[in-house]
């Protein structure tokens, strides 16, 4: 049963996707050069300036590089500014259980799906332990089927949140650590007509595609961003960045991205692995 984040059927819901900050218990670690810390805290001043008004935020995967309990007490910390409701999924360079360990505020939940007035959002688990890839297991699979029968019967729009990209990118090396089985995915989603936008981050760049109807986006990344199209690992000249989302009454999704300007960071291009 989902939790009811606002009972309002009649509102525009502002959802603010935050991805892939990759953090460490240290603040002043880096990863390629960048200081995830400092770049999640300039996401989170440019989202204070350009959302007035912030009714979620999506938080899908690879919060933390090193998966410690510090890490994400970091993270909560750095978004605390923005005073709004969290739902969290794993990415895989988290640990879930650590995760957990730091959630016991009533605003922060790893909880399955959330009610948004006539929107119901579904977080899906995609991670894999001591892997790159994603996977959906089946009872994964088996709970998103019973949350879309659920929100099908009580006249609800979905939209989905997974860390994992479902449809695949140009380039080869990322490709290898995508959704192994977005098959499985699909076929369970293209038996429902309310589904209005699957999101996810992970491959550290912008992506706005459509598949059946569904709007499918991914969002960059608070760090540091992947070139989209080369075949090995290479990292793009891209500043960091952060998706928002508005939600219709009439069952509509508007989006953009948005990134940080007037800033260049210190990173280290010549990395070839990850």
């Amino acid at each position: 049963m989902a939790d009811f984040l606002s009972d309002n059927t009649n509102q525009h819901y502002c959802l603010v996707q935050i991805s892939d900050s990759h953090l460490f218990a240290d603040r002043a670690s880096k990863f390629y050069g960048l200081n995830t810390y400092e770049t999640l805290q300039d996401i989170v001043a440019l989202v204070r300036s350009q959302q007035s008004s912030i009714d979620c935020l999506l938080c899908t995967g690879d919060l933390a590089q090193d998966s410690s309990v510090e890490a994400y007490l970091n993270f909560l910390d750095a978004l605390s500014p923005l005073d709004a409701p969290q739902l969290w999924i794993p990415g895989n360079h988290d640990i879930r259980s650590n995760m957990q360990q730091v959630l016991d505020q009533d605003c922060v939940s790893l909880k399955r799906s959330a009610q948004l007035g006539k929107w119901r959002i579904i977080m899906l688990d995609s991670s894999v332990e001591g892997q790159v890839y994603g996977l959906l297991d089946q009872k994964e699979l088996a709970d998103l089927d019973l949350e879309l029968a659920d929100s099908e019967r009580n006249g609800n729009f979905a939209m989905i949140c997974i860390h994992h990209n479902c449809m695949p990118v140009e380039a080869s090396w990322l490709q290898q650590h995508c959704l192994k089985n977005s098959d499985e995915l699909f076929f369970i989603l293209d038996r429902y007509s309310h589904i209005k936008g699957v999101v996810y981050g992970h491959i550290h760049q912008d992506f706005e595609g459509e598949r059946n109807g569904v709007k499918i986006l991914s969002t960059p990344s608070t760090c540091l961003q992947f070139h989209p199209t080369n075949d090995d690992f290479t990292i793009d000249s891209a500043n960091p960045g952060y998706r928002w989302l508005v939600l219709t009454p009439e069952g509509e999704i508007s989006s953009g991205v948005e990134r940080v300007t007037e800033k260049t960071y210190d990173i280290h291009f010549s990395s070839t692995g990850y």
